[in-house]
């Protein structure tokens, strides 16, 4: 083994313990590269990698810690930068864009893909003009900047509308439902997600059709449409049956069991969960995991299996802390609180829900702050506190009206009421 490849496996050894050399190998096989001998022309492709691989993981700041340990080891940008071919220099800078994406480093990522759209509408390449608007949209999402990103990803539109590139199409439909998902405008995602849909049965792209699909199951599924979001999400599952993409059937069996949850379809919930943890396991995806476990638990908490609720709850915590999802936190805290309210521990409960509000809060996601709240209004209802369940119901609503969740909000108001 090469210096270069020793030091980024200690690296990744030391965040991750036993996984770090797991992941350094499985991403240096996806670009490529061999990983007992990491060349410098490799570090930004697997910077790039690793970072994406992290911040799924563990959030931006666990990304960032990647990021800048790799940084250190070679200046990227003067590899860029002396790189003679021009079709391997931009997809090295698009690397280090989205590795400054993934890492939090905005700024930078900003400054080069900007770079890359300047360079390709200079020489009037559409394909990769739309490509690189849609990663500079996506900056502007990650930073809640969705109207900015809008105007990226109706550009990026335009560019592939020019050449009819399907692929890129797809790419920009799904985009477009993604941020207006984001926005809380339900009936604008769905049409951009049937276009993604068209698009990329055109362009037989299977991911993308998936993407697609799974972007409109989640869009039911916020919407309490949960019939439609289950048949999004069988033809997502449908559409993965013949590929290795197994982070994404994961995730579609995930949602798809937590949608069944919502259903209270305990049976099909645990079934699907439980699938969700076998291709998890398989594509080394641990993050992912972990989520389906917790989610796992709430089929426990109802069938009145509590310590081995509280078990699996208690392991797959341990891991997103390890590892600081902060989403996954978060999560899980909101199903202890399901636990302990099962159980008619008022105090406890209270406390694993303020725990989860806290984390909500500080990443901004009003769907699952708005829902553990409703929760957390019930369970001082149940305890008999009827001054503070009116508080945190009444805090519910406003956040479900704020999402033009109106069947949310009556709910809401019918445990305020009585």
């Amino acid at each position: 083994m090469n210096e270069l490849s020793s030091q980024i496996f200690t690296v990744m050894e030391r965040e991750m313990q036993d996984m770090g050399p797991f992941i350094v190998k499985k991403q240096c096989v996806l670009i490529g590269a061999d990983p007992d001998n990491i060349e410098p022309r490799d570090l930004p492709g697997l910077a790039s990698a690793l970072s994406e691989v992290m911040r799924t993981f563990g959030g931006f700041d666990k990304a960032n810690i990647i990021y800048k340990e790799i940084k250190k080891l070679e200046n990227m940008e003067k590899i860029v930068e002396e790189e003679t071919s021009v079709e391997t220099k931009s997809h090295m800078l698009e690397d280090l864009g989205k590795a400054s994406l993934f890492a939090g480093e905005w700024d930078k990522a900003f400054e080069y893909f900007t770079q890359l759209v300047e360079e390709a509408e200079k020489n009037k390449d559409k394909v990769a003009t739309s490509r690189y608007l849609r990663r500079l949209g996506f900056v502007y999402q990650e930073r809640s900047e969705f109207e900015k990103a809008q105007e990226c990803y109706k550009k990026a539109l335009a560019a592939a509308n020019e050449v009819k590139d399907n692929h890129q199409l797809a790419d920009c439909y799904n985009a477009m439902g993604t941020v207006n998902w984001y926005m809380g405008d339900y009936p604008k995602a769905i049409k951009f997600y049937d276009k993604g849909v068209n698009h990329s049965k055109l362009a037989d792209n299977k991911n993308a059709l998936s993407m697609a699909n799974i972007g409109m199951a989640n869009v039911y599924a916020d919407s309490n449409k949960y019939e439609i979001a289950v048949d999004h999400y069988n033809t997502a599952l449908e559409t993965l049956s013949d590929t290795d993409n197994y982070q994404q059937i994961a995730r579609a069996y995930n949602n798809l069991g937590d949608t069944y949850l919502e259903m209270e379809d305990w049976d099909n919930a645990k079934k699907n969960l439980e699938k969700s943890i076998e291709f998890a396991e398989k594509g080394g995806w641990l993050n992912l995991k972990a989520w389906a476990e917790f989610n796992l638990s709430n089929v426990l908490i109802q069938q009145k299996e509590f310590d081995k609720a509280k078990e699996m709850l208690d392991d797959s915590l341990t891991f997103v802390e390890q590892i600081g999802d902060l989403a996954g936190m978060s999560g899980a805290f909101q199903v202890y609180g399901k636990l302990y309210m099962a159980k008619k521990d008022w105090n406890m409960a209270i406390l694993s829900y303020q725990r989860a509000i806290d984390i909500y809060t500080e990443i901004n996601t009003p769907l699952n702050l708005a829902d553990c709240r409703h929760e957390l209004g019930l369970v001082y209802k149940s305890k008999g506190d009827s001054k503070k369940a009116k508080e945190e119901l009444r805090r519910s609503a406003n956040l479900y009206s704020h999402l033009n969740l109106d069947n949310m909000v009556n709910i809401v108001l019918d445990d305020i009421e009585n």
